[in-house]
């Protein structure tokens, strides 16, 4: 059962569609879907990642669901709070399941120990300086044995735990961890949530090697600015990413 206020309330579920992304903003160009609603699918064929990166899934195997929310209380420049609470929430949710240590790697990839178990894309509509909309377009192995060649050092829940779940439970937990931090941002409570975010972050204050360019180095990385962006140092100074401007080397 849902235990969530709003988010997860109203469900639109799909067989296939291109993205559930591309589907939450045809459905925003042509009406105002109740705050909360989660469009789902069993299988996508144009999944989307951060940064134009394709997001591969097996059809049914794993949870690939796109929020609406409409945080006009926040505005334009505060915007990446809201990527925080909801890989926050993602985290904690993942915990919940593994019984387990996750860490966040920036800017929002879910990642058990050094391989990947998710990623969220969030698209915002701006106007002014408020966010009239955003969609939140989340996807996390679950059931998925074998993944693509292309992919690499994904990992899903069946491959660390060595278990079947079933998804419906497990997308109302999701949308139940999300809300909890959702609901920190409407209160404006940005310092518990860059302070959370920050020490959950994969590498987080570890010497560690990155690539800029051609360029490798070795880094720490000890936060994010408000704007989204790495603070790493290096070499004695303080550096800031915006992203794809480094990667890591894993």
């Amino acid at each position: 059962m849902n235990q969530s206020l709003f988010i997860g309330k109203t469900l639109v579920e799909l067989g296939t569609v291109d993205s559930t992304n591309n589907y939450a903003k045809q459905l925003l160009a042509n009406s105002k879907p109740i705050e909360g609603t989660v469009i789902t699918a069993i299988t996508q064929w144009a999944g989307k990642g951060q940064g134009g990166n394709k997001w591969l899934t097996e059809a049914g195997k794993n949870l690939t669901i796109s929020i609406v929310l409409y945080p006009d209380f926040l505005e334009a420049d505060k915007q990446f709070f809201l990527n925080m609470a909801v890989a926050l929430g993602i985290k904690d949710f993942c915990e919940f399941v593994l019984n387990d240590e996750v860490k966040i790697k920036w800017p929002n990839d879910i990642y058990y120990l050094d391989k990947k178990l998710g990623g969220v894309l969030i698209e915002n509509v701006i106007n002014g300086n408020k966010i009239v909309s955003s969609i939140i377009g989340i996807g996390l192995n679950v059931n998925q044995n074998s993944f693509d060649d292309l992919l690499p050092n994904p990992v899903s829940f069946k491959k660390i735990l060595n278990k079947e779940f079933e998804l419906t439970e497990l997308r109302e937990k999701l949308c139940s961890f999300i809300e909890k931090y959702y609901l920190q941002l409407k209160q404006q409570h940005f310092n518990f949530l860059d302070k959370a975010y920050t020490v959950a972050l994969y590498r987080y204050q570890q010497t560690h090697e990155f690539k800029k360019g051609e360029h490798f180095f070795r880094g720490e990385i000890n936060g994010v600015t408000k704007e989204g962006k790495l603070i790493m140092h290096s070499n004695g100074k303080e550096h800031r990413y915006a992203f794809k401007e480094v990667e890591y080397v894993i």
